[in-house]
């Protein structure tokens, strides 16, 4: 029977301590762990009813569902209009709406917005996205509602539920002032298998979700 000499021992000791470590290192990364947010509550919108989550992460209270009002000022989608009765109706627009809320275009977004909230900077995102450790996805309840837009180059309409569950979409209130006549503003989007969050700019009348913060008082 072979007997292990003393410098192989001590390489396999090494080796098992180095693997322990990682592993340790790995189980125990802190900054892989959403932090609970500090306050929560619900706030009730008065205009319509509708009541949402909120919760405190920094000196931001942020609501934890998709925006469901429409002022009546610009667009908004899915068109929850009763159907006449009679008429072919596939659903789709009262499901998607009980799912997501409403997918805004960018004026329709900001006329949403009641008193003492807002729609957040690029900023916000990035101090939520630096206090939860990247997940903010998970932090605020993000969903995955997809987009609606007019396609200009084919003339052609996305359907309603075009990458629903796949991507989400949120307008912030930051314009981008590099391209032309102020008509773009900035998003972030999230995507179901990552908790990275994107952040770039598209035409302001595209439909995104919408999400609101307050100063927290």
């Amino acid at each position: 029977m072979k007997t292990i000499d003393k410098k192989n021992r001590q390489i396999i000791v090494i080796l098992f301590v180095v693997f322990a470590f990682a592993l340790f290192s790995c189980n125990n990364d802190v900054s892989s762990i959403t932090p609970s947010p500090s306050e929560t509550g619900t706030w009730k919108d008065e205009r319509d009813g509708n009541e949402y989550g909120w919760v405190k992460y920094g000196d931001l209270e942020w609501t934890t569902s998709n925006m469901r009002f429409h002022s009546g000022i610009g667009t908004v989608m899915p068109d929850t209009t009763s159907v006449t009765q009679g008429l072919y109706d596939d659903g789709i627009a009262a499901k998607y709406f009980k799912t997501f809320g409403f997918l805004y275009d960018f004026e329709a977004a900001q006329a949403a917005v009641p008193e003492g909230w807002r729609l957040p900077t690029v900023d916000d995102w990035q101090e939520l996205e630096q206090i939860t450790h990247g997940d903010v996805a998970s932090a605020i309840n993000l969903s995955l509602g997809g987009y609606y837009l007019i396609d200009t180059y084919f003339q052609q309409l996305h359907k309603l539920d075009y990458y629903t569950y796949v991507y989400g979409f949120y307008w912030t209130s930051t314009i981008d002032n590099t391209k032309a006549a102020d008509n773009f503003a900035f998003y972030n989007k999230i995507t179901y298998n990552s908790k990275d969050i994107e952040c770039n700019s598209m035409i302001k009348s595209n439909y995104l979700s919408v999400r609101l913060v307050r100063d927290a008082k």
